[in-house]
């Protein structure tokens, strides 16, 4: 399960990019961690980048080469595209899983942890 949640992060790009610079470009106040908020933000502005027709719907093609491996879990309702709400859940999912500590927020250490649990 851990490892779907991160493969469906990884393919929507925001935590893949956090954690391959230690969440730096989420880390809106650089403070060194990455809060709720702050991902909630990121996820919000990937989402907005990704949807390139602005239909509310991202498609495959839209996701990229990455969108294939993890899209059937992503997908909860089937209908092959993934709605702002899926794609949020299954981004509060991966954030869920990163914060080991439960503290609210991502730390240098949560993110490394995370990315490498994807190999």
């Amino acid at each position: 399960m851990k490892r779907s949640l991160i493969g469906i992060a990884l393919l929507m790009g925001t935590a893949s990019a956090a954690s391959a610079n230690d969440g730096k470009s989420m880390d809106a106040n650089g403070d060194g961690t990455v809060t709720r908020a702050e991902y909630d933000a990121a996820t919000q502005a990937a989402w907005t980048r990704m949807d390139a027709n602005g239909d509310g719907k991202l498609s495959a093609a839209e996701a990229g080469a990455k969108g294939a491996a993890g899209w059937k879990t992503a997908d909860a309702d089937g209908d092959g595209q993934l709605s702002s709400a899926e794609f949020s859940a299954k981004k509060g999912a991966w954030f869920a899983m990163a914060d080991t500590d439960k503290d609210g927020s991502l730390s240098k250490a949560e993110l490394t942890a995370a990315k490498a649990m994807k190999h």
